[in-house]
Order: C-alpha cells, then sequence, then structure tokens
C-alpha cells in the first residue's frame, strides 16, 4: 500500500498508530468510561465541516471515540493513509474509491456523509466558454474528484481533452500559479476559489455553468472491513457523531464556523457565505441511486482508460446495516 509522507500531511502531526481500541477487545467503546482512539482523515476544506464540529464540540466523545482528525491536501490521501494503516477512517469522492476497490484495497462504506455542488472551476475572464479552454493550462490535482469533474464538464460540452493542458498542482499551490500566470484556469473548492477571485482582482471568475453541469459530488465514507469487523459498536458511534454533527451545524452555524475556522485557520465570519457557495450539505445515508451513478463513473473511467481494474459491482462494498440499526429511515433501497 502506499506510503503516506509528512509532507502531505497538513495540519495533524503525527497519528495515534497502534493505539489498541476496547472495541477490538469485544468490549463497549464506552466500558469503564474509556474512549476508543478513532484516526479520522479529511481533506483541508468546508466539505469536511462535520468532522470539524464533530471533533470541536465534543460530538465524537460523546459517543465514545476520542479522535484524531488528520487535514490533508486532498481526501484521497486520507484513504491511502487508512490502507496504509495510519488512520481509521477517510471520506472521499466515488472517483478515487473505485480505483482503490478495483486493486484489492479492503474498504467498506457505511454511508454517504458530504453532498455538495463545490467543485468549481475559476478561469481568466478571457476564458468565456467551455470551448475557449482549448489551447489553455488547467491546474488540477491529478487523480482527484476535480480531475475527474473537470473531465466530465469538457465531455459535457463536447471539448476534446487532448486540447487542454492538465497541469498537476497541489491546492496550496494553485492560486499563487494562477496569479503569476503560469495557469490559465485551476479546479478546486472553497476556500481556495474566493482566494483565487480575490488576488485576480477582477481579471478571473468562476465559469458559468461550472462542474455541475456533468457531476455532482458525493463523499462516501470508509473504512478497512476488517476494522469495521473488529469494531462494530465503534462504527455506530462514528455514524452517529456525523449524524448529530450535522444537526449541530444547522442548529449552531455561526458556531460550526468557528471550528472550522480554528481548523483551517480561516476568518469565521467569511465561512458561512462560502459553505453556502459550496451547496454542501452533511446528511448521513445510502440509496440505491448512488450505485447507477458508481456505475456511471465506472463506464466513464472504463471509456477513458482511467479505470485501474474492474471493481465488480460495487454493492459489495456498501455495508449499510450499520446506519440501518441507528436511523432506518436514512436507507433506502438496500
Amino acid at each position: 500500500m502506499p506510503n503516506v509522507t509528512r509532507r502531505k500531511v497538513l495540519g495533524a502531526g503525527a497519528a495515534l498508530a497502534g493505539a489498541a481500541t476496547l472495541a477490538g477487545l469485544g468490549l463497549p467503546a464506552r466500558a469503564q468510561g474509556k474512549l476508543t482512539p478513532v484516526r479520522f482523515t479529511c481533506g483541508a476544506n468546508l466539505g469536511y465541516t462535520n468532522l470539524y464540529v464533530a471533533e470541536g464540540a465534543g460530538i465524537f466523545q460523546k459517543h465514545g471515540i476520542d479522535p484524531k482528525v488528520i487535514l490533508f491536501d486532498v481526501g484521497f490521501l486520507g484513504t491511502e493513509a487508512v490502507l496504509a494503516g495510519q488512520a481509521d477512517t477517510a471520506t472521499t469522492a466515488g472517483f478515487p474509491m473505485i480505483n482503490y476497490v478495483a486493486k484489492g484495497a479492503d474498504l467498506v462504506c457505511p454511508a454517504v456523509t458530504i453532498t455538495g455542488d463545490d467543485i468549481k472551476i475559476v478561469a481568466l475572464k478571457t476564458i468565456a466558454k467551455a470551448e475557449d479552454f482549448a489551447g489553455k493550462k488547467v491546474g488540477i490535482i491529478v487523480g482527484s474528484v476535480a480531475h475527474y469533474g473537470f473531465d466530465r464538464y469538457l465531455e459535457h460540452f463536447k471539448v476534446a481533452r487532448d486540447k487542454v493542458t492538465i497541469v498537476n498542482v497541489p491546492a496550496a499551490e494553485q492560486v499563487a500559479l494562477f496569479a503569476k500566470g503560469d495557469l490559465d484556469a485551476f479546479v478546486w473548492v472553497e476556500p481556495v476559489v474566493s482566494r483565487g477571485i480575490d488576488v485576480m482582482k477582477g481579471r478571473a471568475h468562476v465559469m458559468v455553468p461550472n462542474i455541475e453541469v456533468g457531476m455532482r459530488n458525493r463523499n462516501y465514507l470508509q473504512l478497512k472491513k476488517t476494522w469495521v469487523d473488529q469494531n462494530p459498536d465503534v462504527v455506530l458511534g462514528i455514524l452517529r457523531a456525523h449524524i448529530e454533527a450535522n444537526e449541530f451545524i444547522k442548529a449552531n452555524p455561526q458556531k460550526a464556523a468557528e471550528y472550522a475556522g480554528k481548523k483551517l485557520n480561516l476568518p469565521p465570519d467569511q465561512i458561512p457565505e462560502l459553505i453556502r457557495r459550496g451547496g454542501f450539505r452533511w446528511d448521513v445515508y445510502l440509496d440505491t441511486t448512488i450505485l447507477a451513478e458508481l456505475k456511471s463513473t465506472i463506464d466513464w473511467m472504463r471509456e477513458n482508460k482511467r479505470l485501474a481494474a474492474e471493481p465488480g459491482d460495487m454493492r459489495r462494498v456498501m455495508v449499510p446495516q450499520y446506519l440501518q440499526k441507528i436511523a432506518p429511515a436514512s436507507v433506502v433501497g438496500f
């Protein structure tokens, strides 16, 4: 499995490697007042506000979990950390998850926990429509959901991909290279989108229409099956914490913004508007529409030679029994 280097980790330091859990010993997570250490991973963006809130507001602890929320430049690096044994959970889009499963990764998904239209194309104002990307350089984290989404955008408008130069650029460097003139556009999420617009001082805009013409971004909670089988009570606690965090965000948006701002080093007063622009929702659910969506994604990946191997039926990756136990109305069709 891939190595996850210190350079890839943005904020949380070393994970709680090797910590034994009570659930792993067959005991409830809260036995004798003790909490189960769980290492969560996420991308460094506002889509993961539910994790920042669950950690900051003590919601994880309420459900028997001692959390460590580890920030990465992009979410799929968290999945690599899980597969390498350096973390316990990840939350990523279907595009990278499919390829990990196709390569034999021991991953299961108990729920979708983030839904949004947050992936955005920021371009020079000289680029007014999709056809204008021909001959231009676009900064993208190659292999990420942004890469997939931009390809779907070009496909929707029938723009040949070989006419556009894709440059592999980490999120932290996209705005600087855009401002320097090394890129004509970049594709990522808030707050990078707004930073790009601000730094260009009227010379750039968010494309309309945008990525939403080709995809909706769902993020799947992922854990190793072996870990889930050993820690069923902890999985229930994780899902309960996600559900409660969603309710907290809806009921206390300003306080949620404070937790997100502290984690991402952003002014809290800017966060509610950035969340609105991203169209984020943190409902916790599983329904069979995601299977059709994943199949469509697999077909597209196969046609465009982006499929590492055949993943088979993605239904086998879904483990609805955990969410069915605590929120049966949130599971449809399984």
